[in-house]
């Protein structure tokens, strides 16, 4: 070992804790933190100590990526670190900063902020990498952190490379204490450059624009932080939900993809039924949902609009505006045929994951594009598109995306069925899922595609009767990860080379494609959660495929000794929808009719089942 580096001598019970904090499944870091009032006990995973040596790997490890490229912080460069409004963010970014500047890397704290200006104050502040400290939308007894160098974020195989470097106690640098980095108090002028940049792009548009009809959710979650942007420049008049929120206190939770949740917020349903078109966050802002019209948060009604309800708006706007628009402004400036037709084939593809609704892709298709399942995971997804963007830019003669995106206004727009919208932005051309930012550019869609109201605009394209993604409590992540494997298994073979069954796997999931729906089984992966979908062309068509993978689900839960019962707070559809008619789920086995109704549409061979 270099004289210039010492091992990393990481506490005990850190380096016990190394498969739960650095998971190779998983996008992002997010552990137990212990309980309100009694934060960082022993039985706590993410703790102080844990997060410094996170700190001290990400600020020496030479990540290798899969194209073979060897990436890493020096001595001497910085990092923005950002957090949220949880009683716990503050102290695990000062833990991770001081293990960050014990190897020479400056931090840059910015302070409380949502996830796409730690995003964004990357570039601005020119910054070599970024760190954002959140638990997202998950109850207040969990945190943890999202990271990335350069355009990279550290998700699934990276997080495996610093697993191994924790348990291996691999060298750190030994830097003397004169030789740290300095940590820079950065709030006021990353909040500017972060307000500065979107009052330039956008309050010009907005300021002739009547916003009256806009409201914005901002869930007591870091979305505070911006109260005054959105009144500057939507206008003073603009409806601000949920200021007056506190989202530590366990009454609910910022998650913008359940009705419950939104409908503890006070006057929104008040909004709603005045006609307002809200746009609600999660505590980071790096998702945001819509929801418009007055019975949007009943258990059956329409109105509230997840990642794949909004795919249909952005590939209308891709295929009908932003393509043709680029596709003349490349040929005007004499790009290749050949190439223009691989720019072409490049934008026009849209991506969806496990939980899209099969009329997405029915739709696009009709549009001339293409789909492409991708693996869930909001760094996963900004790869792929920050590659696309660099070939594209490539194929149109450009060196950089920078200079392709500022000679030709392009942007791409990609979502997530959880609502992680990825724009790309205007000046550099880099994807970001900024719910804050993407307000504005979500709202211009809606006017340069005519829109008045979302649900006139639904009737006109197609649909389906699909559940929401089920999402219920496991007894354990092992027993979880048990029932989630085997279900997989299960479901791959059962329908492996049957005709008119479409299989795709990632990340531990499945899906089922079948003329009539899709079926789908997996589970989340930043808390004990096994969740699951199905969709049918007709009511009654989803209510067979649910029955079977219900059936799979509560055999398998059995099997396992998984007694933990449907979590019917989150799931409450099964009793308050009358149109599924399962009040109890978890007695739901293959003898029910719509189970065996199931296997003979799929004409499964019964042989072969055990469950």
């Amino acid at each position: 070992m270099s004289d210039n580096f010492k091992g990393l001598n990481a506490p005990e019970s850190v380096v016990k804790n190394a498969d739960k904090l650095l998971k190779p499944t998983s996008y992002d870091i997010r552990a137990y933190v212990g309980e309100p009032g009694n934060f960082f006990t022993e039985k706590a995973v993410l703790t102080p100590e844990a997060m410094e040596t996170i700190g001290k790997i990400l600020g020496c490890q030479e990540f290798v990526l899969r194209t073979g490229t060897r990436m890493s912080l020096k001595v001497g460069d910085t990092i923005v670190i950002g957090y949220d409004n949880g009683p716990t963010s503050e102290p695990l970014a000062a833990a991770m900063a001081k293990g960050i500047i014990s190897q020479g890397v400056n931090v840059y704290d910015i302070g409380t902020s949502s996830s796409g200006q730690v995003y964004q104050n990357q570039n601005q502040l020119r910054a070599k990498a970024h760190v954002q400290i959140t638990r997202s939308h998950v109850e207040v007894t969990t945190n943890g952190a999202k990271f990335g160098i350069a355009t990279q974020g550290v998700h699934t195989y990276l997080l495996e490379q610093m697993n191994i470097f924790l348990k291996e106690q691999y060298p750190v640098r030994n830097l003397p204490e004169a030789e740290y980095g300095k940590i820079y108090d950065k709030k006021s002028e990353g909040r500017k450059a972060y307000f500065d940049k979107m009052k330039a792009i956008y309050s010009g548009y907005f300021e002739k624009r009547d916003n009256s009809m806009v409201a914005v959710n901002l869930f007591g979650g870091t979305g505070l932080q911006y109260k005054e942007l959105f009144l500057d420049i939507l206008g003073k008049d603009t409806l601000i939900l949920g200021d007056d929120i506190d989202v530590n206190s366990g009454h609910l939770l910022a998650d913008p993809t359940r009705k419950e949740m939104l409908a503890k917020v006070p006057r929104l349903q008040e909004a709603l039924d005045n006609g307002k078109r809200i746009h609600s966050f999660d505590l980071d802002a790096d998702r945001g949902s819509l929801t418009e019209g007055s019975y949007a948060l009943t258990v059956s009604g329409t109105g509230h609009y997840l990642g794949d309800a909004l795919a249909f708006v952005l590939a209308d706007y891709k295929m009908k505006l932003a393509l043709p628009a680029l596709k003349e402004t490349l040929k005007d400036k004499g790009v290749d045929p050949t190439n223009l037709k691989a720019i072409e084939k490049i934008a026009k593809t849209f991506y969806i994951d496990a939980r899209y609704t099969g009329a997405v892709k029915q739709y696009v298709e009709s549009l001339g594009g293409t789909t492409i399942f991708h693996p869930k995971g909001h760094s996963l997804w900004k790869e792929t598109i920050t590659e696309n963007m660099k070939l594209m830019s490539s194929l149109a003669g450009y060196n950089t995306i920078d200079e392709f995106v500022q000679a030709t206004g392009y942007r791409d727009l990609q979502i997530e069925a959880s609502l992680h919208f990825f724009s790309t932005d205007t000046k550099d051309g880099i994807p970001r899922d900024d719910a804050v930012e993407n307000i504005f550019i979500l709202e211009q869609v809606i006017d340069a595609l005519g829109i008045n109201k979302l649900a006139d605009y639904f009737k006109t394209v197609p649909s389906r009767f699909a559940t929401k993604e089920i999402r219920t409590v496991s007894a354990s992540n092992e027993q979880k990860e048990q029932i989630t494997a085997e279900a997989v298994s299960a479901l791959r073979n059962l329908f492996a080379d049957k005709a008119g069954f479409d299989i795709t796997e990632f990340d531990g999931q499945i899906r089922v494609d079948f003329p009539d729906g899709f079926i789908m089984y997996g589970m989340s992966n930043t808390s004990p959660k096994l969740t699951f979908m199905a969709e049918g062309s007709t009511i009654e068509m989803r209510n067979k495929a649910l029955a079977f993978v219900l059936a799979l689900h509560n055999s398998l839960k059995k099997k396992y000794g998984d007694n933990e019962p449907m979590d019917l707070s989150e799931n409450d559809f099964f009793v308050k929808d009358s149109s599924y008619e399962m009040t109890e789920p978890d007695k739901m086995t293959m003898d029910d009719k719509r189970a065996d109704d199931f296997i003979v549409y799929s004409k499964i061979d019964k042989s072969i089942m055990d469950y």
